[in-house]
């Protein structure tokens, strides 16, 4: 199994630096505006690389039939510029899972506890990668048996290529804030991502429109 490795986005606030009056606006940048989109990108549009979504990136458009319903799901209809009114959702968690997988399985009933927390505000969306339609369909059941109330979907190529590249260990959770930006994902599921996971959670629910990367600014040498 892969390690259990939180995947978490830098935010490090910029430090105050003391700089001669004439040169203020030369040290501080002027930020730049947010990036924005119309639409969730298409997954045949994403290129694939080896490990798939940076943190930063807007999550792929998922729309895929729920193993457990027979009912269409849509992502953009609970994040991002589309998303419908009246629906509750501010942050999606998007899971990469698998029948064979044990970590994947023990985080059912932890991931049920945060969907209880949080109510209709939190949507568990997890994509079923079993080879096979029956280990996609025992993946359903698995969740089913937990008490668990997510959509269990069933994948395209294109969308593992999209949110995964060609690494595709599992399991594997992206956490999609309400703008549709990944903010962070986790690796595995072992102590360090139960500890972290419902911070993640409770940071997109505080933090829905982009958050943009910062990083430290050098500070700037004496005249």
């Amino acid at each position: 199994m892969p390690p259990d490795e939180p995947v978490v986005a830098e935010q490090v606030p910029p430090v105050p630096v003391a700089v001669p009056a004439a040169r203020v606006q030369a040290a501080v940048p002027t930020p730049e505006e947010p990036p924005s989109i119309e639409a969730l990108p298409d997954p045949k549009t994403i290129p694939e690389t080896p490990v798939g979504l940076a943190n930063g990136d807007f999550a792929p458009e998922i729309v895929l039939t729920d193993l457990r319903t027979g009912k269409p799901y849509k992502l953009s209809d609970h994040v991002g510029p589309t998303a419908r009114e009246g629906i509750d959702t501010q942050v999606a968690v998007v899971g990469m899972v698998a029948s064979w997988c044990g970590p994947c399985a023990a985080s059912l009933p932890m991931l049920k506890q945060l969907e209880e927390q949080h109510g209709g505000k939190l949507q568990i969306v997890l994509l079923a990668t079993d080879i096979t339609p029956e280990g996609r369909h025992k993946e359903a059941d698995k969740v089913a048996a937990a008490g668990l109330d997510a959509v269990v979907l069933d994948p395209t190529e294109w969308d593992l290529r999209a949110w995964m590249g060609t690494k595709r260990n599992v399991p594997h959770f992206y956490i999609v804030n309400k703008a549709g930006e990944v903010l962070v994902q986790d690796r595995g599921f072992g102590n360090k991502v139960r500890k972290v996971l419902p911070k993640q959670i409770s940071y997109a629910m505080n933090n829905p429109g982009y958050v943009q990367r910062t990083r430290r600014q050098a500070s700037p040498k004496p005249d």
